[in-house]
């Protein structure tokens, strides 16, 4: 079976995490999307972050590559989830999701109207009744316990 790739990045800020209203949706999602074809997921969530809300991140790894590679390999940056997405796709998407930082804190969002209808800031208390898919909640809660920046 073939199918799609996608990646997806969380950034958390204040205990916050930062979600899109997305318009294919219509629920509350992290930035990402579609991976083209020369990109590494990594690369994929920087350029989707900067379409989206035109912000620019840089992925953070999960965990440390130990090995720093040579002429024939290159680690990239170790997602924290991956799984593979269903509902709203015609072909089944495989998804990398990443925990994010901001490259200037004094950023501002501007958000890709074609996309998205808003972006917002989260917190625990917000994600048992916010419009949006179970993993989205049960991520964006594993994000603001486990965000390796405090």
């Amino acid at each position: 079976m073939a199918y799609k790739y996608m990646a997806v990045g969380y950034l958390m800020k204040n205990g916050k995490v930062l979600l899109n209203h997305h318009k294919k949706f219509n629920k509350w999602t992290p930035p990402g999307g579609h991976m083209e074809e020369d990109e590494t997921p990594d690369q994929a969530v920087i350029r989707e972050w900067k379409e989206e809300l035109g912000l620019d991140v840089c992925v953070l790894p999960a965990i440390e590559s130990f090995f720093k590679g040579d002429s024939n390999a290159t680690p990239v940056p170790m997602p924290f989830y991956i799984d593979l997405e269903r509902e709203g796709f015609q072909v089944p998407h495989l998804g990398f999701y990443f925990y994010v930082k901001l490259l200037d804190e004094n950023q501002v969002i501007n958000i890709q109207e074609s996309e998205l209808y808003d972006a917002k800031w989260f917190s625990k208390e917000d994600l048992p009744t916010l419009p949006t898919f179970d993993q989205v909640r049960v991520l964006s809660e594993y994000v603001i316990n486990n965000y390796p920046i405090k």
